[in-house]
This record gives C-alpha cells, structure tokens and sequence, in this order.
C-alpha cells in the first residue's frame, strides 16, 4: 500500500473542495463521528477561492494544524461568502493515510 505524502493529502482535499467534488473531500473525514454534510444542499455551492493561510506541523510530523480560507457562492444567493476552516488532521499508521479529525465546513 502507498504512503499518501501530507502534502499530497492536503492538496487533494482542497482540489476536491475548490471543485466541489464534496463526497471525495469527505473521504478524508477521519471516524465519521462528525455530522456529514447534505451533499444534495451542497451543489448550490460554488467555491471560489481556498488558500491555507496557517499550517503547523506537530507529534514529529503526525499532526497537522492548518487553518483555511475558504470563499464561496451559494448558487441561490449569488451573494460571495467566506469562511475560516480549522482543520486538524493526523496520520492514521494502520491506513497509511492522513485523515481530518475536525468537522466539515459549514457552507451557510
């Protein structure tokens, strides 16, 4: 199995993000405790911007805390939103993979 780099995860979940590929994004959730999102409410949302303005690395490179920009249109309002999103992931050893333990965007 493939080590999947912290680099490369982090890129991929904001790709699926920025494209609004939100079930692929979700796969990155780490146990699925946190409430998922409605992916059918989500295709109203159009995102128009994301851009990592903190990352820290912690626990000798198994911890990542990084906080985004995420900007956004809600098809139905036409109206551009922003929202901060502070994410913590880790790498999951077992997976060899890195997972999101914190929660979904909300897109309001």
């Amino acid at each position: 199995m493939k080590v999947m780099k912290m680099e490369e995860a982090l890129n991929r979940y904001g790709s699926a993000i920025r494209w609004g590929a939100f079930q692929k994004a979700w796969d990155f959730q780490a146990g699925k405790e946190n409430p998922m999102p409605d992916f059918n409410a989500l295709r109203n949302v159009k995102v128009t911007g994301y851009e990592s303005l903190f990352r820290k690395v912690q626990d000798e490179g198994n911890t990542v805390l990084q906080t985004v920009e995420i900007r956004y249109i809600n098809n139905d309002r036409l109206v551009e939103k922003s929202l901060t999103d502070e994410q913590k992931w880790h790498f999951d050893v077992e997976q060899k993979h890195w997972r999101l333990d914190s929660a979904f965007p909300q897109f309001e």
